[in-house]
């Protein structure tokens, strides 16, 4: 599982390019859902996420080469400012695998609007 911590100004829209590997060879998630849980503290319950997202990936050469996008909306990245915990998992029949976690810092805008 690969670290990484992200930043993202509250209320912007961001999509993020996913790219799955095992050995050094593209893994196909079509149909596979991807799944980002955002929490305030990384203890919390699943169900006291301040994100939880699911995302079926499609049938198409992307999904079969490894490459799948998960898109954060204005209105979810609407956080109080300041720090979270995040991770990303794969899922699909019989198989489940959490790919990236980190840190996940919602940033002010400089303009309000």
């Amino acid at each position: 599982m690969r670290e990484i911590n992200l930043e993202i100004v509250k209320r912007d829209t961001k999509t993020y390019t996913l790219r799955l590997t095992r050995n050094g060879s593209a893994v196909d998630i079509s149909g596979w859902y991807v799944y980002i849980t955002i929490k305030s503290d990384f203890n919390d319950a699943d169900s006291s996420a301040v994100l939880s997202k699911n995302v079926l990936m499609p049938n198409n050469a992307e999904s079969e080469a490894g490459i799948g996008y998960v898109t954060l909306s204005s209105s979810e990245t609407n956080l109080v400012i300041g720090t979270y915990f995040y991770d990303i998992k794969v899922v699909d029949t019989g198989y489940r695998e959490t790919f990236v976690s980190g840190k996940l810092s919602i940033l002010p805008s400089i303009r309000a609007n």
